[in-house]
């Protein structure tokens, strides 16, 4: 031992080398951790790919490392005597061990974080809590919350920083200044060309350095790819991603619109003066819904929502309904504008916020309709307040207007049950026709409910489902209570999620269950009733099928279609990872840019069939170009600031 410590203090460079292999060890640590603790959504994957994946993630992690340490390797290097110097080996020590603990912290808190998500983190993850004024008390329930995660960090830093302190740099060895100088810069030449392969991963790609996309390699499925990928990697390549690349599948204006055109005309259905009440619930998957799921258990399984079973009864529903995002930031524009996410987040992190919006409230204000927004987290949050805003929103309800601290829960907001039940009591004083949407917050991350419903409701699997329940009897008081007030029979309500979050359920976890919701329209007395099996329904078709069911009469612009017109072209759409999904009849196709890269058969609404290559032709080209178009059509008229029917 005291051999091999003799001979790395004998080369300043093979000590550098020997200190990032501990870099090395720990990013391997925190891939075999996060992977071990999401298996359950990478299922199927063989000894053999296994294996490949993890060789791959050392590409990713050299790029991470040589970035992170940027600094460091460059004060290390440089080609003068006193790096030898104890002071100046303190001030690279204390300069490692930051850097790196930062990173550290971003790799090890996405083990947990990755399944509300599925996606490492990137910028607009942190984006979108920015206006949080509880950031610090959050934190600190993460620290606790997850304290194992905690204490891998505490225990992966004592030993990086015990085994750096092992091998201590001697004085050095050549007398001579100019002749340290001269061999120092001959080291520092051959380091920046190994710093710039080491960045770009490699020296055969200098065209072009690697990316997220890159990951797409070395897996067979797109969601493999987050186990190649870290951490403090996508947090780096998702900086640049503000802004979207003009799209050229298609040269011809006229084809591009004859295969996919965002434009809708007019219905001419007879106007309806009836109010809009939206109701988005933090985190309700599809799988916690038991009347949306009767063959699960045997027929047995009654999920957490109760009440919401028995207003599906006289609701209708769909079999086959998607988010069109993964964040809670995803669900407005999707919902009042048609607008889904694809790549950059267009409420925060965007360039394009200012861009003229079509959206569903803003053109009902010329029928007469008054909207409002009610959330009961901190006003500010998600930036929702100044969102709501700009897209033409009368009012906006948050905790500042609630101004009762005793109903906060401690983390998010206001207990869903007391929020609803204001909810109902302002819209109560609203005039006719309006447009009122709540977003609960209970049902999130510490999933805590108030101290009295502890023994009320039974635990799940998952920590959510308690809060979910707790939710589902919130919404039970808020129809109680509407159901007394004279605006309720002449109300369209719609029911839906922000995002899905952890699913429990191995049948949810693959690319359909990360993306089901329930999508809920119940008219009080009407015939709007029965579960729809055919259609793809999906978040952004919630507004041209309002204006439709209204009888808005004039044309509009929308990326979504009307649910209750059968006519309309049968399909949803969802991005994830850098790769597009587009749900048509029964088929999923995922593209990464000009690539198909997995065409299936949905089989009941659950399970995923991957279509042999000899049956695909006609059906995955007819699909692809269609998707293609979809993307063209959003992207460049996002640029373009071309987003309304003007």
């Amino acid at each position: 031992m005291q051999n091999i410590k003799n001979f790395l203090k004998g080369n300043l460079y093979i000590i550098l080398a020997f200190r990032l292999v501990l870099l090395y060890v720990a990013y391997s640590i925190c891939r075999v951790v996060f992977y071990g603790y999401n298996h359950s959504h990478f299922a199927n994957l063989e000894n053999q790919e296994v294996i490949k994946i993890f060789i791959a993630g050392l590409l990713f992690d050299t790029s991470s490392i040589v970035y992170t340490n940027l600094l460091y390797l460059a004060f290390f290097l440089l080609p003068f005597k006193f790096r030898h110097i104890k002071w100046y080996q303190n001030i690279l020590m204390y300069l490692f061990f930051i850097t790196n603990g930062i990173a550290l912290i971003a790799n090890i808190a996405d083990i947990a974080y990755y399944e509300f998500e599925l996606q490492r983190t990137t910028l607009d993850t942190f984006d979108q809590f920015k206006n949080e004024v509880n950031m610090g008390n959050l934190f600190i329930k993460f620290i606790f919350g997850y304290w194992y995660l905690t204490l891998m960090w505490i225990l992966l830093m004592s030993g990086m920083i015990y085994i750096y302190n092992y091998v201590k740099v001697s004085p050095a060895k050549i007398k001579s200044g100019f002749l340290y100088f001269i061999s120092g810069l001959f080291g520092l030449l051959i380091g920046f060309v190994l710093i710039v392969g080491g960045a770009r991963g490699g020296f055969k790609h200098f065209a072009q350095p690697i990316s997220m996309n890159s990951a797409w390699l070395y897996v067979k499925k797109p969601e493999n790819a987050e186990i190649v990928l870290n951490t403090p990697f996508t947090l780096m390549h998702s900086i640049e991603k503000t802004s979207y690349k003009r799209v050229k599948y298609f040269s011809s204006v006229d084809e591009l619109n004859r295969i996919y055109s965002p434009f809708h005309k007019s219905t001419g259905n007879p106007i309806k003066k009836e109010n809009v009440v939206i109701l988005i619930i933090e985190s309700l998957n599809k799988e916690f819904v038991g009347s949306l799921n009767p063959d699960l258990e045997n027929g047995n399984y009654s999920g957490f929502t109760p009440f919401l079973d028995s207003l599906i009864g006289v609701s209708k529903v769909f079999k086959h309904s998607y988010a069109n995002g993964r964040k809670s930031i995803d669900i407005l524009p999707s919902i009042f504008c048609s607008l889904p996410r694809i790549g950059v987040p267009f409420v925060l992190n965007s360039t394009y916020y200012k861009n003229n919006l079509s959206s569903f409230p803003g053109m009902l204000k010329e029928m007469g309709y008054k909207s409002a927004f009610f959330h009961g987290a901190p006003n500010g949050s998600f930036a929702f307040q100044s969102f709501t805003n700009i897209i033409g929103i009368d009012g906006y309800y948050g905790m500042t207007e609630y101004n009762n601290e005793k109903d906060y829960d401690g983390s998010w907001g206001i207990w869903d049950e007391e929020f609803m039940q204001y909810f109902a009591t302002n819209i109560d004083t609203f005039s006719t026709p309006f447009i009122a949407t709540l977003f609960s917050v209970t049902s999130h991350h510490p999933f805590i409910i108030p101290e009295k419903y502890k023994d009320v409701f039974i635990k799940g699997e998952l920590p959510q489902e308690h809060c979910i329940q707790y939710t589902d009897y919130s919404l039970k008081r808020f129809f109680q209570a509407a159901s007394k007030m004279d605006w309720f029979n002449n109300t369209l309500f719609i029911i839906t999620a922000d995002h899905v979050g952890a699913n429990q359920r191995p049948e949810f976890q693959n690319e359909i269950g990360y993306f089901s919701v329930p999508i809920i329209f119940f008219k009080p007395g009407s015939n709007l009733v029965g579960v729809d099996t055919i259609t793809n329904a999906q978040q952004i078709d919630i507004m041209p099928t309002v204006l439709n069911y209204l009888g808005y009469n004039k044309d509009y612009f929308s990326f979504g279609k009307d649910l209750f017109n059968p006519s309309e072209r049968n399909m949803a759409f969802n991005w994830l990872n850098d790769s597009y999904r587009l749900f048509m009849n029964d088929k999923l196709l995922v593209l990464n840019g000009n690539e198909t890269k997995a065409f299936y058969k949905v089989e009941g609404f659950r399970h995923l069939q991957e279509v042999k290559p000899e049956e695909t032709s006609v059906e995955k080209d007819s699909m692809e170009l269609i998707l293609k178009a979809y993307i063209q059509q959003y992207v460049n008229r996002m640029i373009d600031n071309r987003l309304s029917k003007n």
